[in-house]
């Protein structure tokens, strides 16, 4: 009778509310035969088109992670952590590494090179090199699973796993461009097309505000030394 009221009451909720969203823990193990591992995992409501699998390929097992503030043991490279899109930030060896997640499943690796997997998020799209302190540079947001390097023309310059803001000088003539991105390292590469604007003509004031705010603290600054 107290099972066929529990029951009813869930069923109950599910009509009334449409779904239940659950916070608890289990168990889970794992291992090959005559060895298994056990450790707590918290599970969280996740919308099934927003879930995303990654995996950990480190130099050896088993290692701590922190991932969202959860701690967890990495056992080997084929243990899965099912987690929800967007930003993933994780914690490894005291450095914290923030990765971009989109409904995929994502290899990571903190310590050795893997296959590249890049994301270009965003990159300066009008660059303006007449030294006025703004864009002076093409700027490149990206996300990166592992350890590699970035080739712009003959500039090269090491990326790391996580989120890496790069800059490279631009030396064109004004006017538009397609050039590519080379991301490669001994375990593969990966190219991708960006398109830019060169235009030394647009000019902002940012250098000269920010020499007046340094000079009007460094005159504060020497007037109440004297004073």
């Amino acid at each position: 009778m107290k099972k066929m009221l529990f029951f009813l009451i869930i069923i109950f909720s599910i009509i009334s509310f449409g779904y239940i969203s659950m916070d608890f823990n289990f168990i889970f193990s794992f291992g090959s035969t005559g060895t298994s591992y056990s450790q707590y995992v918290k599970l969280h409501y996740i919308d099934d088109s927003m879930i995303s699998t990654v995996t950990f390929h480190l130099k050896q097992y088993p290692q701590e992670i922190i991932i969202n503030d959860e701690k967890y043991n990495v056992f080997s490279c084929s243990q899965k952590f099912i987690t929800g899109s967007g930003i993933l930030k994780v914690k490894y060896k005291d450095k914290t590494y923030e990765f971009l997640l989109n409904n995929e499943e994502l290899n990571i690796s903190l310590d050795k090179e893997i296959y590249p997997v890049i994301k270009i998020e965003s990159y300066t799209k009008e660059v303006s090199p007449n030294d006025d302190w703004y864009n002076d540079r093409l700027k490149i947001l990206l996300y990166s699973n592992t350890y590699a390097t970035i080739k712009l023309d003959k500039y090269k310059k090491s990326i790391y796993p996580g989120k890496n803001e790069i800059y490279f000088p631009i030396n064109y003539e004004d006017g538009n461009y397609k050039i590519k991105i080379l991301i490669f390292n001994e375990r593969g590469s990966y190219e991708q097309d960006i398109t830019i604007k060169v235009n030394r003509q647009k000019r902002t004031l940012t250098k000269y505000i920010v020499l007046g705010i340094f000079g009007l603290f460094l005159g504060m600054i020497t007037y109440i030394s004297i004073k």
